[in-house]
């Protein structure tokens, strides 16, 4: 072999075993990988996708394939879009970066103010879109304008909020943390109520689109033999029924658009009625994070621990991981 060949032979070696390398290595970067939040825009032409990546991915939802990724600085913890416009609430951690509003097409932000300067988990808007609730890792509920600009600021007294939800008709929003907190905005008042004897971090809320009831999940506490529970409570606070079949943290929660079924996002995907029984289970071979319906009620969205997004039908059958 003469020297010539022998170069080339070496360097294609090289440029074969570094290529299995980075391979390798965003694999493995992968793994850490964790997306929070998905969320399906009400036009049902666009996902959208955050987590630990310092970056907003959105997805067409019609060919699955990736259409802009924007870049933010720290963990988005939840995006929810605006009900009647195109843009988004997101809320962050971390120092690096503030929650925001955000007009996807123009990349014009506007920066929520008057946040704990450790971040937010839980955001939304209410029915309409003229009102904007942040629950921040200092107990405070935020209420903004459509605009950004801060309303109100109301100290629930909890050590952190982790997440709410607006009721779909009044102006009531629903947070949790260490228990469960509601607030009329329209009275200005606000009342507890203790979910469980155990001191248990609740992670998601969802009004029912009735109106009539609300489900919330907890994170239990396995070390302590206190199971997950999902929980169901009337309108007014009374507790329904308590369901404690999860082997993880239930993470999040979203009821289909007609009101049917809930999907519970936790180290299974799960389907649940009206009545709280079980319907459907699928494992997903990772604890999912983010989980959303689309607008006909067909398809849900799921993320998880390990960086992957799928997309399931009403049968809880995989149709297609999303690649970015």
């Amino acid at each position: 072999m003469n020297t010539k060949k022998s170069i080339l032979l070496i360097l294609s070696f090289i440029l074969i075993y570094g290529c299995k390398e980075n391979e390798k290595t965003i694999e493995a970067e992968k793994d850490n990988w964790w997306l929070w939040t998905a969320n399906w825009n009400p036009n049902n032409n666009q996902i959208s996708v955050g987590g630990t990546q310092d970056t907003l991915r959105l997805f067409s939802s019609e060919t699955y394939q990736l259409t802009d990724n924007i870049p933010l600085r720290g963990t988005i913890t939840k995006t929810k879009w605006h009900p009647i416009k195109n843009k988004l609430a997101i809320s962050m951690q971390d120092e690096k970066s503030k929650s925001l509003i955000l007009e996807p097409i123009s990349k014009e932000q506007i920066v929520l103010d008057s946040l704990d300067e450790s971040g937010a988990r839980a955001i939304g808007w209410n029915k309409k879109g003229e009102l904007l609730a942040v629950g921040d890792y200092s107990g405070f509920l935020n209420i903004y304008n459509e605009n950004g600009k801060i309303i109100k600021r109301i100290n629930t007294k909890q050590k952190g909020l982790i997440g709410l939800d607006w009721h779909p008709e009044k102006n009531i929003v629903t947070v949790v943390g260490e228990r469960i907190s509601i607030y009329d905005f329209e009275k200005d008042s606000i009342y507890d109520i203790k979910p469980r004897k155990e001191d248990v971090l609740m992670l998601c809320v969802a009004w029912n689109p009735n109106g009539e009831f609300f489900v919330t999940g907890d994170y239990g506490d396995f070390e302590k033999d206190y199971p997950p529970l999902l929980q169901f409570w009337s309108a007014n606070g009374k507790n329904l029924r308590n369901i404690d079949k999860s082997k993880a943290e239930f993470r999040n929660l979203k009821w289909s658009k007609d009101g049917k079924f809930l999907a519970t996002a936790s180290e299974s995907l799960r389907l649940w009625n009206e009545n709280g029984d079980l319907l459907k289970e699928s494992e997903s071979g990772n604890l999912l994070w983010g989980i959303d319906w689309n607008k006909s009620d067909s398809k849900i969205v799921t993320t998880d621990e390990k960086g992957k997004i799928i997309i399931w039908d009403k049968e809880l059958k995989q149709i297609q991981e999303l690649k970015y």
